[in-house]
């Protein structure tokens, strides 16, 4: 017989074994448990209040409970996605079913959900890779160049393919390609550098913030004002209409990466043939790309008029869905389909959805905004969104998932604007916005994570550049943005009633 002690040890390395074979950090074993620690805790040592509620209390527990597990990596985000609203109704925090599964049966979910079968549907034609290529291959052999070329395929490719992280993996290889060109030392590590922390990390956060569906972060922010609000201010017209302005921050950080890395105009070596190369390698469109292709340009004209129609955008998207797959119009498999769509970031965008609105619905995102308000300095509208946006930076390192981290602040930010005496819808738009260039550390957000990967740039190299650019993005939307929110309607120096 084995020894007990033998036989536990056996046991251990056998569990992080597996842990290490299903991709998982050395934490996640710990987080598991220390998540369900916290959520205890919470439940059964906060004291309640006429402000905090048992519901709100609860709602406040698994939001405990999900802040550990998306940190410690302790479940896939797709199952920490399903366990919210199953832990919301275990725990009173929404009792009725219906009510805890509130962020799947919405119209943005649904929206979403289209969107990525969509995506998927591109990916599957490579018809995403052959637009990305064909804008890239058509710029001059300079650094510089190429990098206008990247981010201008980043804004496109944004419309067409509504997941950060599946921009970033598209955008991996092609990037790959052109860093085969460059030496690793001198001047082509410098350009390497450059290409792979924009070109996989920053531009594919940056260019999703235009339209609201081409991030997921913008879907929980829409959401959370539409609710706070009580009534659908935001649709996707409407979002566009306040953020377009933002792709100012796309040229900023253009002149602000080529000056910090002196790569401006380092030549390519002998072109761009490898990117020339790849594109020429896809040969002519086929019919069923150019269907593909009609078929969401009409389905995004039909987002932009939605309030001429009235036909709600998922509706759309998932009847476009559905036309790609009439028997006999393309040879699409939805075997190969359902393999490339992201159906995990999904979940986790519904169970997010649903937390978000447990907060509201418990008070519980009044309660903890009441606590944080007394932090922010009377210094005006100006100085307090200058020191919450810093403080919300500050609050969020740590958490890779960008749709975990607003999942989180969304409802916070909203209920405090009126505590503040700022306008709900300018005050939330402008300070979860910044979370879109989240660029402090390497680790703030998953496409640089991906780019991060690569092995080209170091830890430091990356703070050196993201971190200030963040702040750089900080006065950008207080001076400019807010104003323009005003434009628009929503002066932030106007309290909502």
């Amino acid at each position: 017989m084995s020894e007990p002690g033998l036989q536990t040890t056996k046991q251990s390395t056998e569990v992080k074994a597996n842990a290490t074979e299903t991709g998982k950090n050395k934490y996640a074993l710990t987080g598991f448990i220390f998540s369900w620690l916290v959520f205890a805790a919470i439940l059964t040592m906060v004291p309640t209040s006429e402000s905090l509620t048992e519901g709100g209390r609860a709602a406040l527990a698994v939001m405990g409970w999900a802040t550990v597990i998306w940190l410690s990596d302790g479940l896939p985000l797709a199952v920490s996605g399903l366990m919210i609203p199953v832990l919301l109704s275990l725990t009173g925090a929404a009792p009725k079913l219906p009510d805890a599964f509130s962020g799947f049966t919405s119209n943005v979910t649904f929206l979403i959900l289209g969107c990525f079968i969509l995506a998927a549907v591109m990916q599957t034609t490579g018809l995403d890779k052959r637009i990305a290529l064909s804008i890239v291959s058509r710029v001059k052999p300079t650094v510089g160049s190429v990098l206008k070329g990247l981010i201008g395929a980043h804004l496109v490719t944004a419309i067409l393919v509504p997941a950060t992280n599946a921009r970033g993996a598209l955008f991996l290889p092609i990037i790959q390609g052109l860093n085969s060109l460059f030496e690793k030392t001198g001047e082509g590590a410098r350009a390497r550098k450059v290409f792979t922390m924009v070109g996989i990390g920053f531009a594919s956060l940056a260019s999703g913030t235009i339209l609201m569906h081409s991030h997921m972060s913008n879907v929980i922010v829409a959401q959370t004002i539409n609710q706070a609000m009580k009534k659908d201010v935001i649709t996707w017209g409407t979002w566009a209409w306040m953020n377009w302005p933002l792709l100012g921050v796309l040229v900023i950080m253009y002149y602000w990466v080529n000056w910090v890395m002196k790569s401006k105009n380092i030549e390519v070596p002998g072109g761009i043939t490898e990117i020339r190369r790849q594109k020429d390698a896809m040969g002519k469109m086929t019919a069923a790309e150019w269907i593909v292709l009609v078929t969401f340009g009409i389905a995004i004209s039909l987002w932009a008029t939605e309030q001429i129609h009235g036909y709600k955008m998922a509706l759309v998207a998932l009847l476009a869905v559905m036309v790609l797959f009439i028997p006999g119009l393309t040879k699409l498999s939805w075997k190969k389909v359902q393999s490339n769509t992201i159906f995990g970031t999904w979940l986790l965008l519904c169970g997010s959805l649903s937390l978000v609105s447990a907060f509201e619905k418990t008070g519980v995102d009044k309660w903890i905004a009441s606590h944080l308000v007394g932090l922010a300095p009377a210094w005006g509208w100006m100085g307090v969104s200058l020191f919450i946006c810093v403080v919300v930076q500050i609050s969020r390192l740590g958490i890779v998932s960008n749709v975990a981290a607003v999942t989180l602040l969304a409802p916070i930010v909203a209920a405090m604007a009126p505590m503040l005496e700022l306008n709900t819808v300018a005050f939330t738009m402008m300070v979860l916005n910044v979370d879109s260039y989240a660029f402090v550390l390497p680790i703030s957000v998953t496409a640089c994570l991906i780019a991060y990967g690569t092995e080209e740039f170091t830890f430091g190299e990356f703070v050196k550049v993201g971190a200030p650019f963040t702040l750089i993005v900080i006065f950008y939307m207080v001076l400019i943005m807010v104003p323009w929110y005003a434009v628009t309607g929503y002066p932030i120096w106007v309290p909502t009633h």
